[in-house]
């Protein structure tokens, strides 16, 4: 074997296998020969590279320069590529992967959570009940003594009562100021009566529309629990932090990040505001990790074309395409189901099954706007109902343009039925699932939304790596921490909060996981060519671990820690 080959330790393995293993060893060895003068800025010596080029894979080192990789393969072909100025990381046996690549998220949203009052349930945080809600939502209003109390997090699925709180539960904690708080899911909100009346919601006889504004017995007066388009009216009068703060934010955001291995994040719902401060961000060199924002289509009646969007990053930010916001939450029961919720709401019809955000004529207007201009689109489906609209609209488009649309995400997909992700197949629409539900909503999923049978196909995972879809999965951070380690313990074991199995045949494999993270992930964002494998000329993104996951028990997933993360050849969590 040549110098600067990738070591291949390989065990018992299958004819295919040894393929993919052996392609992926000779375009390394291409790949390599060229930079055989060359001499690296840093080495990672004595570790376990798995580069997920193929299953099998391994080396022991990484050369990096100039921000790149330089070489992946064994000690002591990476040690000839030291000079006098080279930096060497002893890697002391842990485990090094591309960096986790966040599918789909909300950035500036983990920015902002950290200065409101955290009302998420264990193991996140430690409201349980109303009562603790409450007490939670004082003790913040005692620091913060002026203007609105606001909280985020709240879930009605994990309170001991089940329900929402009311507006008259949160004028306990004050009723001269107002308060908001937001459902863990982002897709429901609950509003004292002062915040009612400032947002002039408690006696209105309309739903806007794409929302719901939830009512007492009188048919008339808001209970405080608003729903989905309505949200965002109440948000419009609520404060902003100044400039300066939110930048402050997103620094920490970062770091949080970086904590979890991702060197790549999403902004998965920009608003105008919100893309303006990442330009502030990006131009003060306040971003260290890449991130890649989504405009929400619906948020943007003007200005779209002015956004430069690339399939480069400056600065670390770049404009990576469009959201489309298509239906709502399932744990929230405002996804847009064909059959009726298993238990409805209170207040709702037997047979509600959710419903749309979108006329079908106007998401059909924002795919052909989107690909007329060569748009990635990003469209929020959670129900099948909303994922059968995705479809149907997706295929019209393309007839009527006379050319398929590229690359579609459907972001969560979460009850995609089997014919649904085949139509995917079909139509260039990938997967990108909420896979951290199976255990955050998984109880809640089998007794209260969806029942069983549909409840264990949720996030069918392993139904689409069999069809041959190229499947992601993520947090949707803030709603849940942006942890990659328990996302992929999620994904393999499906293990819920009381422990159950919720659908075992949708398990995939600690490999195929890590694909969803890294290689997958870089598809469907058309970075592939950059990003998702450990391969010369890749930006030398890498994360580092205490341990292999793939030779880890899908079990012990979670004990799993990150001791390092490298951006382009720079540490932005720990240290060498």
């Amino acid at each position: 074997m040549s110098a600067f080959s990738l070591t291949l330790r390989t065990g018992h393995r299958r004819a295919a296998r040894r393929g993919a293993a052996g392609i992926a060893l000779a375009g390394l060895l291409m790949a390599t020969t060229a930079f055989a003068a060359a001499k690296a800025d840093m080495v990672f010596l004595h570790g376990n590279v798995v580069p997920m080029t193929a299953p099998d894979a391994r080396a022991e080192a990484v050369a990096v320069k100039d921000g790149k990789i330089l070489a992946v393969g064994s000690d002591s072909e990476i040690e000839r590529m030291r000079g006098r100025t080279t930096k060497v990381v002893d890697l002391q046996g842990k485990t090094v992967l591309p960096g986790f690549i966040d599918a789909h998220g909300h950035i500036t949203g983990v920015g902002q959570q950290a200065d409101l009052a955290a009302l998420q349930p264990p193991p996140v945080g430690p409201v349980s009940d109303i009562a603790s809600l409450q007490a939670a939502l004082r003790q913040y209003a005692q620091t913060h003594p002026d203007g609105w109390v606001m909280g985020t997090g709240y879930d009605d699925a994990e309170l001991v009562e089940k329900r929402h709180p009311t507006r008259q539960e949160l004028d306990a904690v004050s009723a001269d100021r107002p308060i908001l708080i937001a459902h863990v899911s982002g897709h429901l909100a609950v509003l004292n009566t002062k915040a009612l009346e400032l947002a002039k919601l408690l006696h209105t006889d309309a739903d806007p529309p794409g929302g719901v504004i939830r009512r007492e017995a009188d048919g008339k007066t808001a209970s405080g629990v608003i729903e989905e388009s309505a949200i965002f009216v109440a948000y419009a009068i609520t404060p902003r932090p100044t400039p300066e703060k939110q930048v402050e934010q997103l620094k920490k955001a970062q770091a949080i990040y970086a904590s979890y291995g991702l060197t790549t994040a999403q902004d998965g719902a920009a608003l105008p505001e919100t893309w303006t401060l990442l330009e502030t961000a990006a131009k003060q060199d306040a971003l260290f990790i890449d991130i890649h924002a989504l405009p929400l289509m619906q948020a943007w009646p003007t200005g779209l074309e002015q956004v430069p969007f690339s399939r480069t990053y400056t600065q670390h930010l770049r404009a990576a395409g469009v959201k489309i916001l298509a239906d709502g939450s399932p744990q929230g029961r405002t996804a847009w189901l064909t059959h009726p919720y298993h238990i409805v709401p209170h207040g709702r019809e037997k047979d509600y099954s959710g419903y749309r955000q979108i006329p079908d004529d106007v998401l059909q207007g924002l795919l052909r706007k989107a690909a007329d201009h060569d748009w990635q689109v990003f469209v929020h489906v959670n129900g099948d109902a909303a994922i059968q609209q995705l479809i149907d609209s997706v295929q019209a488009v393309g007839q009527t343009r006379g050319k398929p649309m590229q690359r579609t995400i459907a972001i969560h997909a979460q009850t995609a039925r089997v014919d649904q992700l085949q139509a995917m197949k079909t139509l260039d629409i990938e997967p990108s699932f909420f896979a951290a539900h199976t255990f955050y909503w998984g109880d809640w999923h089998r007794e209260v939304t969806l029942g069983l049978p549909r409840a264990e196909h949720i996030s069918p995972q392993r139904d689409a790596f069999d069809l041959g879809l190229h499947p992601s999965i993520h947090n949707d951070a803030p709603v849940v921490p942006p942890d990659v380690m328990r996302m992929i313990w999620s994904a393999t074991t499906r293990r819920t909060r009381s422990n159950d199995i919720l659908g075992p045949e949708e398990r995939v494999t600690p490999y195929e996981a890590l694909l969803e993270v890294t290689r997958n992930a870089a598809y469907q964002l058309h970075e592939d060519n950059v990003k998702g494998t450990l391969e010369p000329g890749k930006l030398a993104d890498l994360v580092i671990l205490d341990r292999d996951p793939t030779a880890t028990s899908p079990e012990r997933l979670l004990d799993i820690k990150v001791s390092g993360t490298v951006k382009e050849g720079r540490y932005i969590y720990g240290a060498p």
